[in-house]
Parts: structure tokens; sequence; C-alpha cells
């Protein structure tokens, strides 16, 4: 009986092997072909001219941006503790981000650098909020579960947290002096062209004194999102974004240590993506097909591509944001190289020292 079940068995096995080999070559293939549609854009992002936009600029228009920074302190205390917070899966983080990473501590050697890896993020969280263990295993993906860390880690303990492919171009120091919580929004076109809505604030960025009632605000909100099918919107900046504007009133009205700064894209996103820039050359093209919101857009690139308007947001970013997508550098059939944390940062500090 046994060896008649198996002889049925190999037919099934064999075909159910040859499907999974397909799709793995269909999505490997897949990825790949963005991966080259991404190198393709960034390699023409920079010719990306507007001047031939069937769309008029009205002469009173005024464009989403800013050309210098608002006054900030040089000295003073704190209101966020000077602590940076990167999350990764273990120590051994990509070769690409190494520089990136320096730039943190080059620019700010006198602050604690905490790195938190999946082990310890798991351990933090038993120990301090053992009610999102079950919520933080059950992420399917591991963008929501470093996403949720990142909340729960500035809301325990205060400090900036910065994605692995965030530049610190000069100390984030103004920026603590001044403000106890702040994000950025990302460049002002982005969500247009995306989803057709205005004011996305990216979680790429971010800071807050510990037990900040906005970071509360998020934290507490996890569990409601945890069904959202894509992760912008469970977890990421579509959640960030959705939770604040139906709190917007409330928050835009406190004071002092409970106020929240949301900080122009030049700060912190000085760029637009160059996949995203490369499209939207492509769809302003067709004024026909454009939403009224799109076309406000359209007229903010061609203002900003006007020679006589033409500005390099770098000059008063504090970060630049780098697009990295780490989703598709990670995928098996691309050769990644690997360094530890304590190379590169030899004082890093990790929970516990939960280094694996």
């Amino acid at each position: 009986m046994n060896g008649s079940f198996s002889l049925r068995l190999l037919p099934r096995i064999s075909r159910c092997k040859l499907g999974l080999s397909t799709l793995i070559v269909a999505a490997a293939l897949t990825c790949l072909i963005i991966i080259l549609l991404h190198v393709l854009a960034k390699q023409q992002s920079d010719n990306v001219t507007y001047k031939d936009f069937d769309i008029e600029l009205p002469d009173n228009f005024k464009p989403v941006r800013i050309t210098k920074r608002e006054s900030f302190p040089s000295n003073g205390p704190p209101k966020i503790p000077k602590i940076i917070h990167q999350v990764w899966k273990g120590i051994y983080v990509p070769s690409d981000f190494v520089a990136w990473i320096k730039s943190w501590n080059t620019h700010h050697p006198d602050w604690e650098y905490w790195l938190w890896t999946e082990k310890s993020a798991r351990q933090f969280l038993l120990e301090r909020y053992p009610c999102f263990v079950d919520l933080y295993d059950n992420y399917h993906e591991k963008i929501r579960r470093a996403d949720a860390i990142r909340y729960l880690v500035l809301y325990e303990f205060g400090g900036v947290y910065v994605d692995l492919d965030m530049e610190a171009l000069g100390s984030i120091l103004p920026m603590v002096l001044k403000y106890s919580c702040f994000f950025g929004k990302e460049p002002f076109e982005h969500p247009i062209f995306d989803t057709n809505f205005k004011d996305l604030i990216n979680n790429a960025i971010m800071g807050c004194r510990p037990k900040h009632p906005f970071m509360k605000l998020l934290v507490d909100n996890l569990d409601r999102f945890s069904k959202q099918w894509h992760h912008l919107d469970s977890t990421g900046p579509h959640f960030v974004s959705f939770i604040y504007r139906m709190n917007e009133s409330q928050i835009t009205s406190e004071k002092g240590e409970d106020a929240v700064y949301i900080a122009p894209s030049e700060y912190f996103y000085p760029n637009i993506e160059p996949f995203k820039l490369w499209n939207m050359n492509t769809i302003c093209r067709n004024k026909q097909t454009l939403s009224q919101l799109q076309i406000l857009a359209c007229m903010n690139l061609k203002y900003k591509s006007l020679p006589q308007n033409r500005f390099d947001p770098i000059t008063i970013a504090f970060t630049n944001h780098h697009w990295y997508h780490t989703y598709l550098k990670q995928m098996p059939f691309v050769r990644a190289e690997y360094k530890s944390i304590f190379d590169i940062i030899p004082e890093v500090h990790i929970y516990k020292d939960l280094q694996e």
C-alpha cells in the first residue's frame, strides 16, 4: 500500500516542482526587469526636461518648495535624546549601506548609535511590550516588523530613527534643539502621481522624545491596521499620514513638548526618486489624462526646471534619501556583500547584546 501510494504521488510532486520552478524564474525575471527599469530611470532622470509640456504656468504660480532653511537654535538642551536608531535583520548589513551608516557617526560623534536586529527587537518587545509580540510575529512581511519596531523604540527611548539608505549631510542637532517630535514630507509630486493625494509623511527619518503622544497614537493603531493588504497602509508612510490626518486638529493644536513638526521635503528627501521622476515625465506629456492635482504637480515640475528657477535642494538638506528599494536589491539572484556593524560603528549598541 505504501509503495503504491508513493508511486502515485511522484508525478504530482514533479509537477509541483516544475510549477514552483516556473514561478521562481518568472518572479526573478520580473524583479530583474524592475531593477533594470530603475537603473535606466536613474541614468535618464538627470536629462528630464519639462519645457515641452503642454501645460501653461499662470503668471502668479506659486511653487510648492522652499529654497532656504528656517531659523534654528545653535545651542541649548536637546528636546529629543541624542540617539540614532537603525533597523536591520542582523548585525551583517549590505556593503552598499556602509558609507551612509558611517555618515551618521561622522556628523554625530557624541550621539549613541543603536542597531535593532530581529532578535534584539523581539527581546525588547518580550520584556517591555509583551502585548505586541503576537502582532509582531504575525506580520507576514519583514518590512512591517521593521516599521512597527521603529515606532515602539522611539516611544520607549526617544531619539532619531533613520533608514539605512538615509545619508546624513550634516548634523541633525538643530532639529532636535527646536522640536520634540518631527517627521518629513516626501517630495510634493510623489503621492500625487502615485495615489492622487497631497502631503505624504514618510517614516524613513523621524525623531521624537520618549512617550510622545503622537508616537503613542501610531503604536496604539498598529493592531487596528495590521490587516491592511499593503505594508504602506498597514505600517508605512500611508499609515503614518492617515493617523496624522485623522487627528490633525488635535495634533496641530498641541504646543511645546507635545507638538509635531512636519518638515518640508527639502530637509530630508531633497530629490524625487529617479524612477518616479522618469515616470512623471511621461505622464505629464498627456494633459488630457491628468487629474487637477496631477496638473498642479506637472506645473510644479515645469516651474522648477526653468533655468531662472533652478535650485539644488541638497544645499539646505539635512539628509539625502537614496531610495534604495531593499526589497529589490535583496533578491536571491542579486549578489550582495555584507559587513559587520561592529566594523562600521565599533561603539554600536544592541539591546541586551543580542547580536545574532
